[in-house]
């Protein structure tokens, strides 16, 4: 009995977990290198979408809807990813070369993202006369496709995640490349005069910030289609890995703890049924993760600095 109530929050635990820690180091690589990133929602979103998108032009269109291959969502998931780093080239054009406010900037792709996908799943849901988006008896890339079983731990979207968690701390403190990110986040005269293109690494931190987004929402699409149709979000939880992005100090390490503590809070809040009848108390563990982040938030602020020129546009001439 205990193990079939701690089936679902364990495995759900690790799809919260691949969802926040992506979300958390898509904005570590924009932020180390100066740009603030209050669009990873947005590009969370994007990419959720676009994987829809393609998943219905591949299965109906070109497979006249008879079905099709878990081995699907590897290409679509590419896609995905390729499709929302062309996207965050609107949030480099803003900051980087128009050097508007990143903020304002990024919110307003959050904005323009929620109704790209307002318009785009409700022409979808409308063209499969369906309540909700269907992927055609296809299931995700798993030993299960159901995220109630254990087996779906050992999938696709858990060995690319383990995977951008090693690269991306691998690649931010043991390269040169990495090293260009942090220093022009500090002091981008000094890595000006040090002959690093800043705006050059600017670009490329944006365009991996949105890649790294997006397939976080492919991921989600994948997963909880339903969610996505209904709400065109997911779940906030573009905006709780920012808050987790800061609570971690920018570092890929403590993200990484960090989404997995609040995944843990997420998923007990959101099977928690199979742990008490209590609906008060029901009530109680759904509020936790937000309540938990207000918190550690609060605690944390004081000590939460971020990179020194980070939401500074970049202004060679007064090198």
């Amino acid at each position: 009995m205990i193990v079939s109530q701690l089936e679902p929050i364990i495995t759900f635990a690790i799809f919260y977990f691949s969802i926040l820690v992506l979300g958390s180091i898509s904005g570590i690589f924009s932020e180390r290198a100066g740009i603030v990133n209050i669009a990873i929602a947005g590009f969370m979103v994007f990419g959720a979408t676009m994987y829809m998108l393609f998943s219905y032009i591949l299965t109906v269109i070109i497979l006249g809807g008879h079905g099709g291959s878990i081995w699907f969502q590897i290409p679509l998931t590419i896609i995905a990813v390729l499709c929302s780093g062309v996207f965050s080239l609107l949030f480099g054009y803003a900051t980087i070369k128009l050097k508007s406010d990143q903020t304002i900037s990024g919110f307003a792709i959050n904005i323009l993202s929620t109704g790209i996908a307002t318009l785009l799943v409700f022409v979808l849901v409308t063209l499969q006369n369906s309540s909700t988006f269907q992927f055609y008896n296809r299931t995700e890339l798993a030993l299960s496709g159901s995220l109630l079983k254990y087996q779906n731990i050992l999938s696709f979207r858990t060995v690319m995640t383990v995977t951008i968690i090693i690269s991306s701390w691998f690649v931010i403190r043991k390269t040169r490349w990495g090293l260009r990110f942090r220093s022009i986040g500090e002091n981008p005269q000094a890595a000006d005069v040090a002959g690093i293109n800043v705006n050059k690494v600017k670009w490329q931190a944006v365009i991996t910030a949105g890649m790294i987004a997006g397939i976080a929402g492919a991921f989600f699409a994948q997963a909880q289609p339903a969610v996505f149709s209904n709400t065109y979000d997911t779940n906030g939880f573009g905006f709780l890995a920012l808050a987790i992005m800061i609570t971690a100090r920018w570092r890929v390490t403590l993200s990484v703890i960090i989404s997995l503590f609040f995944s843990i809070l997420l998923s007990i809040s959101f099977n928690g049924t199979g742990l008490t009848s209590d609906q008060a108390l029901l009530g109680y563990l759904r509020s936790l993760p937000y309540i938990v982040t207000l918190i550690i938030m609060m605690l944390t602020a004081k000590n939460s600095a971020g990179p020194a020129a980070a939401g500074v546009p970049y202004d060679k001439s007064k090198r």
